[in-house]
C-alpha cells in the first residue's frame, strides 16, 4: 500500500451508515476527507438508472468533486454508487471503489464490497462477507465526571436496553418492548436498568418507557445527548437490544458484553416483500440474526450470551490494503 494514499469516505443523511464509513477510514490508519454529499430528487431513480453520474447530486455538492482524484473512495447504501463510479471514471481508472452493505448493484463493478448477511450480495472474488457491521467504538468510552457521575448514582449490576425504531419491514411492539423492559427491571435486582432511544424511535413507545422508568426507581431512561452511548455501552454489565437495529447489535457484541435481543415481527408489508422465511427477500434481518445465534453471539432477554468473533474491522481493513497493494 502506498505510504499516503489518497482516501475519501462518502457520507449521506444516515449517521449510523455514516459510522461504519468512518469506522473504516480511521482504521486504515492514514489521513482521509470527508466529503458529505447531499441528494436531490433523481436519488429515488436508484444506481442503475442512474450508471455514472452526478445527476442526483445537489449542486453545492458537486463543488466537493473535484481532483486531485482520490486514490480511495469508501461509501455505504444505494445513493453514493453512481458517485463513486463517476469519481472512479474521471480518475481514468485510478480510484479504487470500496463498498459497505449492499450497493443494489453487480458487484464486478466495484474493486470490494464489504457486507454482512441480512444482504443477499452475490458471491464473487471481491465480495467479503462480515459477521457484524462495523463499530465505530474501537475502544471502551472512558466516562467524563459528569457521565461517571450519573453512572455511579445506581448500584450495580446495571443493564442497559437500546431501542431502535419501526422501519417499513419490521415493527416494533410498544408492548414487547415494555415487557421485555419490566424483565429487565427484575433481573437487575438491586442494580438498576438505564434505556436509551434513537433517532427512529416513536413518540408512543417513548413516552411508554418514560412512564415505565417514572414508576420504577431503578429504571432510568437517557433523556438527552449525555451520557453518550459509548459510555453506557462500556459501563453496561449487560445490554439488550431490540432486533431491528443490525448496528447496536453489532456495537455491542463487540463490546464484549453478554448480549439479549428482543424481538421484532414483520409488518404487512414486510410479509409480503419478505415472506414468512428467510432467504426470500432482498435484504433480510433474520439472516443476520440467524448467523449471530448460529456463532453464539445474542441470546434473549432471559438469558444474555457472551460470544467471541474476530472484529470486522480487522477484517475489512486487511481487504483494504490487499487491493492497494495490488493496485
Amino acid at each position: 500500500m502506498s505510504p499516503k494514499p489518497r482516501v475519501w469516505a462518502l457520507l449521506g443523511a444516515h449517521t449510523g451508515d455514516n459510522n461504519q464509513v468512518l469506522a473504516l477510514a480511521r482504521a486504515l490508519g492514514v489521513p482521509f476527507e470527508r466529503v458529505e454529499l447531499r441528494y436531490n430528487l433523481l436519488r429515488k431513480l436508484g444506481p442503475r438508472l442512474l450508471g455514472t453520474s452526478l445527476a442526483a447530486v445537489t449542486a453545492d455538492s458537486r463543488q466537493l468533486l473535484r481532483p486531485p482524484w482520490p486514490d480511495l473512495v469508501v461509501g455505504i447504501g444505494r445513493r453514493s454508487v453512481p458517485v463513486a463510479r463517476w469519481l472512479k471514471q474521471q480518475s481514468g481508472g485510478h480510484t479504487k471503489i470500496v463498498r459497505l452493505g449492499d450497493p443494489r448493484h453487480d458487484p464486478a463493478l466495484f474493486d470490494l464490497v464489504l457486507t454482512t448477511p441480512q444482504y443477499r450480495v452475490p458471491e464473487a472474488p471481491n465480495v467479503v462477507q462480515l459477521p457484524l457491521a462495523l463499530s465505530p467504538y474501537q475502544e471502551l468510552a472512558v466516562a467524563e465526571p459528569d457521565e461517571a457521575a450519573w453512572l455511579q448514582a445506581c448500584d450495580p449490576p446495571h443493564l442497559l436496553l437500546a431501542i431502535g425504531g419501526e422501519t417499513r419491514n419490521w415493527r416494533l411492539s410498544k408492548e414487547v418492548v415494555s415487557k421485555a423492559a419490566r424483565r429487565l427491571i427484575e433481573r437487575a435486582g438491586q442494580g438498576c436498568l438505564t434505556i436509551v432511544t434513537s433517532a427512529r424511535t416513536s413518540p408512543d413507545l417513548r413516552h411508554a418507557l418514560r412512564s415505565l422508568c417514572t414508576e420504577h426507581p431503578r429504571c432510568r431512561l437517557v433523556a438527552g445527548p449525555r451520557p453518550r452511548f459509548a459510555v453506557l455501552l462500556a459501563d453496561a454489565d449487560e445490554c439488550f437490544v431490540t432486533a431491528d437495529s443490525v448496528s447496536m447489535l453489532s456495537e455491542a457484541v463487540l463490546a464484549g458484553k453478554p448480549v439479549g435481543m428482543v424481538p421484532v415481527e414483520l409488518t404487512a408489508a414486510g410479509r409480503r416483500r419478505l415472506g414468512e422465511r428467510s432467504g426470500e427477500g432482498h435484504r433480510d434481518l433474520r439472516r443476520f440474526w440467524e448467523r449471530l445465534e448460529r456463532d453464539g453471539l445474542v441470546g434473549t432477554v432471559d438469558a444474555p450470551r457472551r460470544g467471541r468473533v474476530e472484529n470486522p474491522i480487522e477484517t475489512a481493513v486487511r481487504a483494504v490494503r490487499e487491493l492497494l497493494e495490488r493496485s
